[in-house]
């Protein structure tokens, strides 16, 4: 049943480790790589909750039933997107692929955890999902070791007239051995979950149940039309509406992220003017139909006002954990570059420039070929380094994760989840002073315990402060609290590293240290009652 999870995590790791290098290796600045990874926290926040909702209202036995229909879906589009990615032209070619890929992963992974829930009697649940976690933490796992041993494998010296030749059209600097990475994780995503839907069937639903699903989607178009049709909705206002602002002030288009910013503020203030017109009109089938595919939305908004203070609490924690690990994602490798192989900003640029000169046909001296062979050649080792780090760190999650149930029992959750994001901060300010590529390891191991700790310990918090009758919603809340922190991160990063961090990847990785440290220290107040301070995850 969880075979599947395997392939579409496999999926999520390439695009955690890979994707921002590939920016890079396209062209992409520092104060780049926050926007571009805009698709991330969106996706999340509009696509997850809509392909859940739907899929509750969803029976079609020639497509496999409720859940299947829509992870299949979307296995194929990130197989499709993988497939692609490594032969990506251009940067925005790159960054397109990713919008797809991202909401292809999201369409697949949330009626997947619907699905267990759907197969497995209660007494089953806790089980099915610890198996599932286990092939959420292979997938991530493989897809990293997989960048490290291809390029140990597989990487090859670039000749000149392989990395810059004025008799082709379109000169790429991204290295042949990441093909492969991304070739076995499309492969991996549409077999696994190929896999689970032919050894899994899905459980009927009732004959109460099925008029049910009938009588809901009575005049309603299919899921698909239905998704696009609400995504339109929420999209085409704050476009719009932006574009005309552009048009009204063409500075704007000088600053992207400002114009993001703008759009996304639109978007915030036409979700509210839609929530306020489906509340005030109960009785208008067009909005009560727009009304049942946002239901998530809606209900969230609904118990957010009544948030137990914990939740709020939790909040402010989320805010600088979830800002630091997008800042680490994103920074890493460039990070690496930096200091582990001595690539400054100037050598980036120059390489950059001689790129840009190979594609336009011009002569480059031996000397300035092989100072860009060189750059190309330390790139893809600092690539290759952050697969081992991120694979070491996934792979200590895995083994650590059950290790602080007893502890957590034992000193107290909150106690535990505090030391462990002061862990991960210790990790995060001390990765730019190690020079070694082994030593770098150690810090990755206090990582991947702060990562245990984050994945599970504040969930059982939540669902000891939470009414139970409103478990899913507040978890969708909790959800939310997730992709907002990143969400603000990929439009307010690029001018802080530009700005304030003198544009250096190292100064990044600190800063997302003390971010981590911030959040650690906010987690004090993360008190439960009494009875509930030590409790299972």
């Amino acid at each position: 049943m969880n075979v599947g999870f395997f392939g579409i995590q496999f999926s999520f790791g390439l695009q955690q480790t890979a994707v921002n290098p590939i920016f890079s290796f396209l062209g992409a600045h520092h104060d780049e790589l926050p926007l571009l990874n805009l698709a991330g926290p969106v996706t999340g926040l509009l696509i997850q909750p809509i392909i859940g909702a739907i899929s509750d209202k969803t029976w079609s036995p020639k497509w496999g039933g409720r859940r299947k229909p829509f992870f299949l879906i979307g296995a194929i589009l990130a197989s499709l997107c993988l497939f692609a990615f490594p032969f990506s032209p251009e940067l925005w070619f790159a960054v397109g692929l990713l919008w797809i890929l991202d909401a292809g992963n999201n369409t697949a992974m949330e009626p997947y955890r619907a699905f267990v829930g759907d197969k497995l009697p209660d007494e089953q649940l806790t089980f099915g999902y610890q198996m599932q976690s286990l092939f959420v933490g292979a997938g991530i796992t493989l897809a990293n070791f997989s960048l490290f041993l291809f390029q140990d494998w597989f990487s090859v010296p670039s000749e000149a007239t392989e990395l810059c030749s004025s008799g082709v059209e379109v000169v790429s600097s991204i290295p042949k051995w990441v093909y492969y990475s991304f070739f076995l994780g499309a492969f991996a995503s549409i077999g696994t979950v190929l896999w689970s839907m032919w050894k899994t069937p899905e459980i009927p639903p009732t004959e109460e149940e099925f008029k049910e699903i009938q009588e809901f989607n009575k005049d309603k178009p299919n899921p698909l039309i239905q998704i696009v049709s609400v995504l339109l909705v929420i999209f085409s206002v704050p476009l719009a509406l932006g574009y005309l602002i552009a048009e009204i002030s063409p500075e704007l288009y000088a600053d992207i992220n400002l114009w993001v910013i703008v759009v996304l503020v639109i978007a915030f203030i036409w979700l509210f003017v839609l929530y306020r017109m489906i509340k005030k009109n109960p009785n208008n089938s067009t909005l009560k139909r727009l009304g049942d595919v946002l239901s998530p939305f809606i209900e969230a908004a609904d118990a957010i006002g009544g948030m137990p203070g914990f939740l709020w609490k939790l909040a402010a924690v989320y805010f600088f954990q979830w800002y630091a690990l997008f800042v680490y994602w994103q920074f890493i490798t460039p990070m690496l570059r930096k200091s582990l192989y001595g690539i400054s900003n100037s050598d980036t640029e120059k390489f950059e420039g001689l790129m840009k000169a190979c594609k336009d046909g011009a002569q480059i001296s031996a000397e300035d070929m092989g100072f860009a062979q060189n750059i190309q050649a330390v790139s893809e080792q600092a690539l290759a380094q952050t697969g081992l780090m991120n694979g070491t760190y996934n792979f200590v999650t895995m083994i650590v994760a059950l290790a602080l149930v007893p502890i957590a029992a034992k000193l107290g959750s909150k106690l535990v989840y505090v030391g462990c994001l002061f862990l991960t901060g210790i990790a995060m300010l001390s990765m730019p002073y190690i020079t070694n590529q082994w030593l770098l390891l150690l810090p990755m191991v206090l990582f991947g315990i702060g990562w245990a700790a984050m994945m599970g310990i504040p969930y059982a918090m939540v669902s000891r402060v939470i009414p139970e009758e409103r478990r899913g919603v507040y978890m969708g809340i909790v959800n939310m609290m997730i992709v907002i922190p990143m969400l603000i991160q990929t439009v307010s990063f690029g001018p802080i590293i530009k700005n304030v961090l003198n544009n250096e990847a190292v100064n990044a990785i600190i800063f997302g240290g003390v971010f981590f440290i911030i959040a650690g220290v906010l987690a004090f107040r993360l008190n439960l009652p009494k009875d509930d301070d030590s409790i299972v995850i």
